[in-house]
């Protein structure tokens, strides 16, 4: 299966300047790093632990876990609070269990890089495909820091910057595997075990902020 092209910076020093930061604390970095991000239109930062990173990336990095796909869900409409036997409400009794969706294919870009485009166009036309979001997860400071810092940059203006948040955290705890959760690694290595009905089960919890 062929890919596209990666959209972003893919050099942390690029982005931060190692002369002023080889000195600081994980922490003091951390925050400069969450700062810096907080007022940039369309980019986004934070920070995830040095194992946390480690996990993801080792898992990326191999030869047969470069793909994934997340899903996007609409917002869900609202039902009275009481809500009928079965159905999945939030704390404003808005009905979630038949949130309409859309599926994005993730592809990874050695060492560290990330690309988020539609499913649908990716599989009429790989080469035109484009990507709606791109993020890194840099390992930079994982051996000083115990931290890796995450960038994305969100491409198209169609996609939110609260959406492209959920999109790349499911991204990352996929693609982490803790806690039994082995979606990335069926899904490249042994698609006739993935069951996406269960996915989009632990998608839509997650997405809904209703995981346990």
């Amino acid at each position: 299966m062929s890919g596209f092209n990666f959209v972003g910076s893919k050099n942390l020093d690029n982005i931060l300047d190692p002369e002023a930061c080889k000195d600081l604390p994980g922490d003091e970095l951390a925050t400069v790093w969450k700062e810096w991000h907080k007022d940039k239109e369309g980019q986004l930062g934070w920070v995830v632990e040095g194992v946390v990173g480690t996990s993801i990336l080792d898992k990326a990095r191999d030869k047969n876990g470069k793909f994934f796909i997340v899903p996007i869900f609409e917002k869900p409409t609202t039902v009275d609070n009481s809500g009928e036997v079965g159905d999945t409400t939030d704390c404003y009794g808005t009905s979630t269990a038949n949130a309409g969706y859309y599926n994005l294919i993730v592809q990874f870009f050695p060492e560290s890089h990330f690309v988020v485009a539609p499913l649908d166009a990716y599989q009429q036309n790989p080469a035109e495909a484009r990507p709606v979001l791109s993020f890194s997860v840099f390992d930079d400071y994982i051996e000083s820091r115990n931290m890796c810092l995450v960038r994305a940059d969100v491409i198209a203006k169609a996609l939110d910057e609260e959406d492209a948040r959920k999109v790349i955290s499911m991204c990352l705890k996929s693609w982490e595997g803790a806690e039994g959760n082995d979606y990335v690694d069926k899904f490249n290595n042994s698609p006739a075990e993935f069951d996406f009905d269960q996915y989009l089960d632990f998608a839509r919890a997650e997405w809904f902020g209703q995981a346990k």
